[in-house]
């Protein structure tokens, strides 16, 4: 869902199906023909938490994710929702039933074939208290859910396998973007065998039926993939993939080591896109995200639960400079919540543009000022990148501008990151979401209804509740967006956040690599199934 989090701070993706010059002409010859075989070298730059599919909280983990599951649908570069193990699908007319026709010989990587009855088991595994999926809420619409997480039921009744090749979803009320959730990487079969074999270290050693085998992984060093000769799609051209794991985003480090050969891939650091794209040495891929990249506040402490105050600090930042002066363009503004190219994205909005004067005046009436200054705010970052630091320097100051003063903390351990997120212990955070499905509901429900377990912030407002169930199951998509440019009015006047940027894929790729198809979701999502390798 941006489950991803797809938190990530500083972080940019990288899209599109062809590679270009700096020209913008495609520098992929149609008449390759793809090679099989080679080592793919691609860096993370935190390492997961976890590789289980219901855990997963960040898009690091969404990276290896893809390549080693499957779920009943996918996505192509277009965002369609098209077949996966479920060679095709049916929905009633009241939208109430999903029946899902699975192809026959799929296979874990254990050797076990898929049926529908390992779907039952995990999707009733996401829903099961006991897991703690943060993708337990977006099954709520089930039949039986309520009753199965509260004991007194020991199935989920929405759940069936009609036969071993058929299974069926019943919902209790339509649910408009559901189809599109399924195809997220919380959803995705995992034999039960395997994950009662190894309990919590199932996302240390995880199975699934993708691409790619999980082999091994080094904590903090790197993380093995090998290719899936047995694969229902036939076998991916790749033979191995190595994750590289660069602790706190050092964007500088990697390209350099991307330059030595090192890597098939790289980020490019603001200050060095110019010289690279001169160079001509490198394919390189530019394609606009739907993100968001924003500062979160914790509502619970003072004193970020004062409104006004919230809204001067939204004033007081000037995004177009830092975006500009620090970042040299490598993202878009963000007016809102909703990027561009999602439904619902009202391209007019742009309600805290950089305003001194309205800064000063919210911070007055919030009650610090000149006679009683606000307390010291402490802002956490997980990535220490070069950029990182001198955005966060930057707002520093423009802060210090209108009178209130902040200190910066980073913590580069990803897992420390996230436990002290979960725990509500940063005042303020750098956050970064990317959609996992192409619906308004991936932002603006998963980050602001008071019920969902990535509102970090704890915000609350109980008209936005009422507003997302009403959405969630309207089913005349005209009015459905309507709602959803509602909703985003009104927590946006609520300043829980302030929306920074939206990201842009920018990425290069050494001039020998093949087959790149990146779609609006991102990085984590680019079937590397398709890569492959010229040889010399």
């Amino acid at each position: 869902m941006g489950f991803k989090v797809l938190i990530f701070i500083l972080v940019i993706s990288i899209s599109f199906t062809l590679l270009f010059d700096r020209n913008g002409f495609s520098t992929e010859k149609r008449s390759d023909i793809p090679g099989t075989g080679g080592t793919y070298r691609r860096p993370l730059e935190f390492n997961p938490k976890t590789l289980d599919p219901p855990l997963s909280l960040d898009m690091y983990a969404v990276n290896i994710i893809q390549q080693v599951f499957d779920g009943l649908v996918q996505f192509d570069k277009d965002l369609n929702i098209i077949p996966a193990i479920a060679k095709s699908w049916k929905v009633s007319p009241d939208g109430l039933t999903y029946t899902f026709y699975l192809r026959e010989g799929v296979k874990f990587h254990n050797g076990r074939e898929v049926v529908a009855e390992d779907f039952v088991y995990s999707f009733t595994r996401v829903i099961d208290p006991k897991t703690k999926s943060p993708a337990a809420s977006l099954l709520d619409r089930v039949i039986g859910f309520k009753e199965f997480q509260e004991g007194k039921i020991s199935t989920v009744k929405g759940l069936r396998a009609i036969d071993k090749y058929t299974f069926e979803i019943k919902l209790t009320e339509p649910y408009s973007p559901f189809l599109s959730i399924l195809g997220m990487n919380k959803f995705k079969v995992l034999p039960r065998e395997e994950v009662e074999k190894s309990g919590t270290d199932f996302g240390k050693s995880p199975v699934g039926t993708g691409p790619f085998k999980f082999i091994s992984m080094k904590e903090g060093e790197e993380i093995v993939l090998e290719a899936n000769k047995d694969y229902f799609e036939g076998r991916p051209y790749l033979d191995k993939i190595v994750f590289k794991i660069f602790h706190g985003a050092p964007r500088e480090k990697i390209l350099t080591e991307f330059k030595e050969g090192g890597l098939e891939e790289s980020f490019i650091p603001p200050e060095e896109i110019e010289e690279i794209l001169k160079q001509k040495k490198y394919s390189f891929i530019q394609k606009p995200l739907l993100s968001l990249r924003f500062y979160g506040f914790n509502l619970r402490t003072k004193p970020l639960d004062n409104k006004r105050l919230r809204k001067a600090i939204n004033f007081a930042i000037d995004k177009k400079s830092i975006i500009s002066e620090i970042h040299k363009n490598q993202f878009h503004l963000a007016k809102g919540i909703l990027p561009p190219g999602m439904p619902g994205y009202d391209p007019k909005r742009e309600p805290y543009p950089h305003n001194e004067t309205l800064a000063q005046k919210y911070l007055m009436e919030s009650g610090y000022g000149k006679d009683k200054l606000a307390p010291t705010l402490a802002i956490w970052s997980a990535s220490k990148s070069d950029a990182a630091q001198k955005e966060l320097n930057e707002i520093k100051s423009q802060l210090n501008k209108i009178g209130i003063q902040a200190i910066i903390h980073y913590e580069t351990n990803w897992p420390n990151f996230l436990l002290m997120l979960r725990d509500h212990k940063f005042p303020i955070h750098i956050h970064a979401w990317y959609a996992d499905f192409p619906d308004p509901d991936n932002f603006l429900g998963i980050l602001f209804h008071s019920k969902s377990k990535y509102n970090y912030w704890a915000y609350q407002n109980k008209e936005v509740d009422r507003l997302l169930d009403k959405a969630r199951a309207e089913r005349d998509y005209l009015k459905r967006m309507a709602m959803y440019r509602k909703i985003e009015e009104i927590v946006l006047d609520d300043a829980p956040i302030v929306p920074m940027v939206n990201h842009l894929f920018q990425m290069v790729y050494q001039h020998y690599v093949r087959g790149v198809e990146v779609s609006a979701l991102g990085g984590p999502y680019i079937p590397m199934k398709k890569i492959w390798l010229k040889k010399k």
